[in-house]
């Protein structure tokens, strides 16, 4: 994603957070469903992200829950291909702070790596 078309979404009003990658690991979770009482367990992903909040750097835990196709933690593992510390585009569901910490929940767009435009050099 270029420059261009990441303000071209933040103008549409998008939710995304921008911070440097910093890394991933994926975990089972579950719940207890309270009206059925089934117990419905998913595969979760967190990533950590560094960004700039209020002026200084802040961390950012993202969950992204995965479909059902994705058993195993594993699977889950084999779709991380972000490299650490490059900058990302990370289009969330929500967010919120609470007791200094900033959560967020990944939406289906899911990561893009910004593009980096480098100036051209001196002859």
């Amino acid at each position: 994603m270029r420059p261009q078309e990441l303000l071209a979404e933040v103008m549409q009003g998008v939710l995304l957070i921008v911070g440097e990658y910093r890394g991933s690991h994926a975990e089972q979770a579950g719940y207890v469903d309270r009206k059925f009482g089934n117990v419905i367990n998913y595969i979760r992903a967190i990533h950590l992200a560094e960004c700039s909040w209020h002026g200084h750097i802040d961390r950012v835990l993202i969950t992204e829950r995965f479909p059902e196709e994705v058993a195993s933690i594993e699977q889950a593992e084999a779709t991380f291909k972000y490299t650490r510390g490059k900058r990302y585009v990370f289009y969330i569901d929500w967010f919120k702070r609470e007791r200094g910490q900033t959560f967020a929940s990944l939406n289906a767009w899911g990561i893009e790596e910004i593009e980096v435009e480098e100036a051209p050099a001196a002859p």
